[in-house]
Order: structure tokens, then C-alpha cells, then sequence
């Protein structure tokens, strides 16, 4: 897989998620580092080494959950346009009845 196709969607085209999210996280990636070391920002390195990876896995992790949030909500559209019921959410599992218990 390219770099460019994981930039698509199940469609085959780029998705505006994708795209947004992987710019940004490479602006944050390239940007972060060249402002501390050019002292338009002031930190120490210790601030900097714990802060940067949690800000990598924030940029990343937010472009993800918009990523599932939009996939959730257009399945979920797809069901109400096709059947024109909305979906139920799935039981949570199987239940135990109280003869069932095996001893």
C-alpha cells in the first residue's frame, strides 16, 4: 500500500478526514521541532520530550476517531436510506438465565 492510497477511502477516492488529518499531523511534526529549536518557542527539553509524542498521538488519534465517526454515521445512513428503519445497537452478548448455570 502507498502512502497515497491510504489517503482514500472504500470508495477509491481521497477523503477530506484523510487528507486533513495526515497534513496536519505532518505540519505538526515538522513544525514542532523547527520552532523549538529556532527559540520562537521557549521550553525545556524535558517539556518538549513528554509533550511532543502526546501531541503526535493526539494528531492521529483525532484524525482516527473523525475517521470512524464518519464511516459509523454513513453506514448508519446507508441502512435508514435503504430499509428506512434505523438500526438497532446489538445486543450485548449473550444472557445467562438462572437454570442455565452449569454445575
Amino acid at each position: 500500500m502507498t502512502v497515497l492510497n491510504a489517503l482514500k477511502g472504500i470508495g477509491g477516492e481521497y477523503e477530506v478526514q484523510r487528507v486533513i488529518g495526515a497534513f496536519g499531523s505532518i505540519v505538526f511534526i515538522i513544525a514542532a521541532p523547527a520552532l523549538v529549536a529556532s527559540g520562537l518557542v521557549q521550553t525545556s527539553l524535558e517539556a518538549f520530550c513528554l509533550a511532543y509524542p502526546a501531541g503526535i498521538a493526539t494528531c492521529i488519534g483525532a484524525t482516527a476517531g473523525s475517521i470512524a465517526l464518519k464511516d459509523r454515521n454513513v453506514a448508519t445512513s446507508k441502512v435508514i436510506h435503504d430499509t428506512g428503519a434505523v438500526p438497532a445497537p446489538p445486543p450485548l452478548g449473550p444472557q445467562v438465565q438462572p437454570g442455565d448455570v452449569n454445575k
